[in-house]
């Protein structure tokens, strides 16, 4: 039986869902139990030995470092948590390193796989529990693993890369992961719910939003690190058509604690705070957990204050005196009493930074966009719920599913086991690749040159558009560009691939330019020298871009792995 698992690895808390091709039902683990705890995720928290061997993931991982860890130890494991934003806005290379809390770096590509690996295992494990004592491997799978829609090209293929070293997926098997946007993903689970599966219990005329062709809905994901917004219109059979690029930023729930973290540094003094976290980033880490449950919650709010803190405050003042400065925030024997003003003024940067995305799109006057879905577990936060709903409401109908926080990862499944569910995207930017013209004195003037060995003169910052920013580019769709070897004896041709946010560009040196790959097609067959032409055929409507090459005289295709990380 076909078995389809999805692993949402997230900012803040990371889980896992799978599917049997024959049954109806999606499972999934409970986690936290032996700590009391019930949840529908663990926390994104890994925590490695210090010989940098994998000790423990999750709640484990947490309570293993913040309660039966001595202080000195503490200081020695290498604990990661909310390490996925490290993925977001930077040059990626697989060497890349990571700062643990004890300030000791370690690779970027063990930490993400040795986590993918643990869930791979729990996964299996659990799925050979159910299926009365078969044992499923991981190439018994399909994998889904999701990512946010603002991932760049590189840490997609970083995130593939680490679930390959994880062991989800072998080289050879490639197509045996799916990586699937979050939003996406969320949006596939919300058009086929019925009314009783969003909180507000009120879809307008059908039971679910697949059976009305022509719905444009926007979803808005809200997770941990990253606001994610996609925007869909319903085709026929339940397919989707994207309508908007995609947007967002990192403006998640993760804003709200470094708000919160701040304040509290700024109440105890930066001496006072820097020695906690110095000598005391256990309890740090309970304190951060503990503010991060309190965001569900609407009103004032208490949060216990780490022992260690008291200590170290109360030997420079009265521990009251700390909190005489300031009217929303208060000291009741042992706990910190937030106001509901302060919590949400904790919120303000995070809310700012969705009204603003939210308000590009709704601007556009080819949008007819009739619902609103909140996703995420950060849409659960009263703040953010009733803002966006009385921003937003009188315009479309916000609405929130019951499990927001399940959204992405059962929709993961369903997105692997219908991967063509999006039949078309909108691409961000435009795409194409460095090729050479004959060189023009008038049109080439102050460009760079290429000279063959048979002294011919080439430009060799010409662009080849491939696709256009907000183009619409169908699911299957192709795009080509044949090409020929400059040098007689060439065997392999190397092409870089560029992007910008312009519409049209004719030269890769422009401003705006970035290169962001490169592929590699080998020729073999030299025997016709400069004549020999080969075709390079790249999807773009895919969640990730995929290439091959033609051999136009043996008529031979072979798929070409494009790199986009830059080690």
């Amino acid at each position: 039986m076909e078995v389809y698992i999805a692993i949402d690895f997230g900012t803040a808390f990371t889980g896992y869902c799978f599917k049997f091709s024959e049954s109806k039902q999606v499972r999934q683990p409970k986690w936290g139990e032996e700590y009391g705890l019930n949840t529908p995720k663990t926390p994104t928290c890994i925590l490695f030995d210090e010989d940098e061997n994998f000790l423990k993931f999750g709640y484990d991982a947490v309570m293993t470092y913040t309660r039966q860890t001595r202080k000195n130890e503490a200081k020695e494991l290498f604990l990661f948590d909310n390490f996925k934003m490290e993925l977001f806005g930077k040059v990626l290379h697989r060497d890349s390193m990571m700062t643990a809390k004890n300030r000791k770096k370690m690779r970027a590509m063990k930490v993400f796989s040795e986590s993918l690996k643990f869930m791979k295992d729990h996964a299996l494990d659990m799925i050979g529990k159910q299926a009365s004592g078969l044992k499923y491997s991981a190439s018994d799978a399909t994998w889904v693993l999701t990512v946010p829609a603002i991932w760049s090209a590189a840490a997609k293929q970083f995130m593939r890369e680490a679930a390959t070293e994880a062991g989800l997926v072998t080289e050879s098997e490639p197509e045996r992961l799916i990586v699937a946007l979050e939003p996406e993903a969320a949006s596939v689970w919300c058009k086929q719910l019925p009314k009783e599966g969003f909180m507000e219990g009120d879809l307008t005329e059908a039971e679910t939003i697949e059976q009305v062709p022509g719905t444009q809905y926007m979803v808005v994901d809200c997770g941990g690190g990253t606001i994610d917004i996609t925007v869909h219109e319903v085709g026929e059979g339940g397919h989707l058509k994207e309508l908007h690029r995609v947007s967002g930023n990192n403006m998640g729930g993760q804003t709200v604690d470094k708000n919160f973290k701040a304040f509290i540094r700024e109440i105890f003094s930066e001496k006072v705070f820097d020695e906690f976290e110095e000598n005391h980033p256990s309890e740090l880490q309970r304190l951060m957990y503990d503010f991060s449950i309190c965001k569900r919650y609407d009103g004032e709010v208490l949060v216990q204050c780490p022992f260690s803190l008291q200590q170290i405050a109360s030997e420079v003042d009265d521990i009251e005196a700390y909190f005489s400065r300031d009217n929303d925030v208060d000291w009741e024997s042992g706990q910190i009493l937030l106001s509901g003003a302060k919590l949400k003024a904790l919120h303000e940067d995070s809310v700012r930074g969705i009204e603003s995305l939210m308000k590009e799109i709704l601007k556009k006057p080819t949008l007819n966009i009739r619902y609103i879905f909140l996703v995420g577990g950060f849409a659960l936060s009263p703040y953010v719920n009733r803002f966006v709903k009385e921003k937003f409401g009188s315009k479309c109908q916000v609405l929130c599913p019951v499990d927001a926080q399940m959204a992405v990862m059962n929709g993961a499944v369903m997105f692997g086991m219908m991967p063509n569910v999006v039949e078309s995207r909108i691409s961000v930017f435009t795409y194409g690749i460095a090729v050479v013209h004959f060189f023009d004195k008038i049109k080439h003037k102050g460009k760079s040159k290429y000279v063959s060995k048979d002294g011919v003169h080439y430009c060799d910052v010409c662009f080849h558009c491939l696709v256009k920013k907000d183009e619409s580019v169908p699911f299957e769709e192709v795009r080509r560009y044949t090409f020929k070897p400059l040098e007689r004896e060439q065997k392999e041709m190397l092409f870089s691939f560029y992007c910008t946010e312009k519409e049209t560009a004719e030269f890769v040196d422009e401003e705006g330019m970035m290169k962001i790959g490169s592929l590699a097609v080998s020729m073999p067959k030299i025997s016709q020298g400069r004549n020999h032409s080969v075709i390079l055929e790249i999807k773009f409507g895919f969640t990730e871009m995929q290439a091959t090459t033609t051999d136009v005289d043996s008529g031979e295709t072979t798929s070409v792995k494009m790199d986009f990380m830059s080690k």
